[in-house]
């Protein structure tokens, strides 16, 4: 038997070592401890256009919703990311964009729970006796929700409008849960029913603005949507609170919604007033582009 050298061994063990993941080239360092204030200042691409290049990245796979899409720090690499939502099929892809020159930094398919990143067999290719494979259901339209979301915000203004203590209390689930302005937290049906009832009557006359921010609808039933308050029409204010200078009061409101039977309702609903200008933490100054949570 032909003895290998030990010489010949190494180079083998050499070579079969995988290389370390390459950090990918960026056109952009960002500077470590900035803040996201400071971060969109460097970037050259808007996040308009970054947005444009991750959709044309997963073509012909058609994109229907955009969960999110904010700037980042990634191994270094100042970045645009977007996690992409298909109506052709589940899943969702993150696609992170250079937001020095619009190159694509990174993009990762992660398919349904419970499906298979492989394309499917088409039937007539299946073995003889094969069992057949299990239909597949609906795909999930994010978008198609969007809709019926802000028809349900709206329905919240038009109550607390007509001061219908009722009608706005309805729009919560029995077991939700209201954190208001005033720092009152609420629970279940009757916490929720007398804290709103207390609520209008110390707005009385006022009138309300909601402004969605941003739907992100997560599950085909769980949803989070963003608001900005705006109240007018106070005569005084209570204690605590501070009004802009055009006598707008402006809070930020946060709702988590539930669907049962057709319907969105309200789960959790937290406002906070908005008192001084939002001064941005500072974000994480690094992180790995695979492997990060969602």
């Amino acid at each position: 038997m032909r003895r290998v050298s030990p010489s010949a061994v190494a180079v083998l063990l050499v070579l079969s070592v995988p290389a370390p993941a390459q950090k990918p080239e960026c056109s952009i360092k960002a500077p470590r401890g900035a803040s996201e204030a400071e971060l969109r200042r460097l970037t050259k691409v808007s996040v308009k256009d970054a947005e444009a290049k991750a959709i044309a990245s997963v073509g012909p796979d058609k994109v229907n919703s955009i969960v999110s899409g904010d700037v980042d720090v990634l191994d270094g690499c100042l970045a645009w990311t977007f996690l992409l939502r298909f109506s052709n099929k589940g899943g969702v892809t993150e696609v992170s964009v250079d937001a020095g020159d619009g190159r694509i930094l990174s993009s990762e398919y992660e398919p349904p729970k419970g499906a298979s990143a492989a394309p499917a067999v088409p039937p007539d290719a299946a073995a003889p006796g094969a069992a057949a494979a299990p239909a597949v259901g609906p795909v999930f339209d994010p978008a198609a929700e969007e809709p019926a979301l802000r028809k349900a915000v709206d329905d919240e203004e038009a109550a607390w409008n007509r001061a219908d203590a009722k009608a706005l209390a309805a729009a919560f689930r029995d077991d939700a849960t209201y954190a208001d302005a005033f720092g009152g937290v609420s629970r279940g049906r009757a916490e929720i029913d007398k804290r709103i009832a207390e609520v209008l009557s110390a707005w009385r006359g006022t009138r309300l603005a909601l402004k969605v921010r941003k739907v992100r609808v997560l599950k085909p039933d769980v949803a989070l949507v963003e608001s900005d308050a705006e109240l007018t029409g106070w005569k005084k204010l209570p204690a605590g609170f501070k009004a802009d200078a055009d006598q707008t009061l402006r809070m930020r409101l946060l709702e988590v919604f539930l669907k049962e039977a057709g319907l969105w309702r309200v789960a959790a609903s937290y406002e906070v007033d908005v008192k001084t200008k939002l001064e941005l933490p500072p974000v994480p100054e690094e992180r790995s582009i695979r492997g990060r949570g969602r």
